[in-house]
Formats: structure tokens, sequence, C-alpha cells
């Protein structure tokens, strides 16, 4: 399962790109960051948009820093949910705001990159910036897994926030 720290972690990494690379304050980061993730649905693109910040470089500073291997374990509950979807009926992808290289660190840990198709995620090495609850990711998603209409796809997600589009 997802190691207790993985969030606080992740949160401490954020705040020091915050106040190390943009010069923000404790205050003005925990502002900001909430703001850029209820107006955008990731914060990265809220940097992006108002800072100019390299989505990659971001990544590497943050993502890419987490020390997964000692945070997540394999989730036999999670692997068992998934196997027990008829594959008959559903097909099953990854969807993530995160850029590629979470994905191929998480998944394995997780012990379930064996039950998807494939992964759709927010690719920070193109411009423009295309995450959720841009329509333009349910479009990208809709196209790369080829459903044919909206009300056959089904999202399961850890937040509301990045999800709100998809019912639109």
């Amino acid at each position: 399962m997802i190691g207790i720290g993985v969030k606080d972690v992740f949160s401490r990494l954020i705040n020091a790109y915050f106040q190390s690379r943009l010069g923000f304050s404790k205050e003005e980061t925990i502002l900001l960051r909430n703001e850029y993730f209820r107006s955008y649905g990731l914060i990265m693109e809220g940097l992006v948009s108002n800072y100019q910040v390299d989505p990659l470089e971001f990544n590497s500073m943050v993502d890419d820093a987490l020390p997964f291997d000692s945070l997540i374990k394999p989730n036999p509950e999670l692997r068992q949910l998934r196997e027990e979807i008829d594959k008959g009926k559903f097909r099953l992808w990854l969807f993530s705001n995160a850029h590629i290289t979470h994905v191929k660190r998480v998944v394995p840990l997780l012990g379930v990159e064996d039950l998807f198709e494939g992964a759709i995620y927010c690719d920070y090495s193109k411009e423009p910036l295309v995450c959720k609850p841009q329509s333009a990711m349910f479009e990208t998603a809709m196209r790369v897994a080829g459903p044919k209409r909206c009300s056959d796809c089904y999202l399961i997600g850890e937040c509301q926030v990045p999800l709100y589009t998809s019912r639109h």
C-alpha cells in the first residue's frame, strides 16, 4: 500500500521548490499551492502559467526526488480489486496528472503494472501543458483508450478536483 509519508515528503519538496527556486515565503507558498490546485487541478500548471516554470525541472526536483522505493509497497487489495474486473466488459487504463516518470516508478512498486493496457499521463515535455481537469486531457484519454462514448468511461481517482471536467 502507499506508505505513510508520501504526501508529507511530497509536500515538503513542493514547499522547498516554491521557497528556494521562486523565493516565496512559507505563508505565500501555502496560499499559492491551495489556489493553484483549486484553480488548475495541478499545482505545476499554476506555476507554468504564472511563473513560466519548466515542468521537467519542477518534476525532477519534486516528483522524481521522492524516495518511492522506501515509501510504497505492493498493494494486494488493489491488485485483487483490479483482477476481479471483467476484462471482457472493461479495459483498464492508468490516467494520471503526473509525468510518465512517476507512472513508471509507482505502478511497479504497487505490483499492478500488468493489469493495465497502458497509461495516459500529463506530458510535461509538451507545450501547452495539458492536464486534468482540462477537457483536452479527457479528449486525449478517449482517443488513446478508444471508447466510443464518454458514458462508456468510468474514472476512479484519488481526488475530486481533477475529475470535475470529466462529468461535463
